[in-house]
């Protein structure tokens, strides 16, 4: 999955300072080599995604100083 949306994640990084400056705690939108626009709610952020681009993928991330590492466990191990 990370190689599906890694020229989004390299978009969202080299713009990062400028996006903490201007947007800290919003959400961007991230489609390609372009950040498509902001929002006030990752839910509203998703809804453009799909609006403008269908069942395909892009980048959602919120806008933050400092990235938390998020761990999830799949219900699936050991099955």
């Amino acid at each position: 999955m990370v190689e599906m949306l890694e020229k989004e994640l390299e978009t969202y990084e080299h713009s990062r300072a400028e996006l903490v400056g201007k947007a800290e705690g919003k959400f961007a939108l991230v489609k390609e080599r372009r950040i498509v626009d902001i929002f006030d709610s990752e839910s509203d952020a998703i809804r453009a995604g799909y609006e403008q681009f269908g069942n395909v993928p892009f980048l959602v991330k919120q806008i933050v100083e400092i990235e938390t590492p998020e761990n999830f466990t799949s219900n699936l191990m050991g099955v």
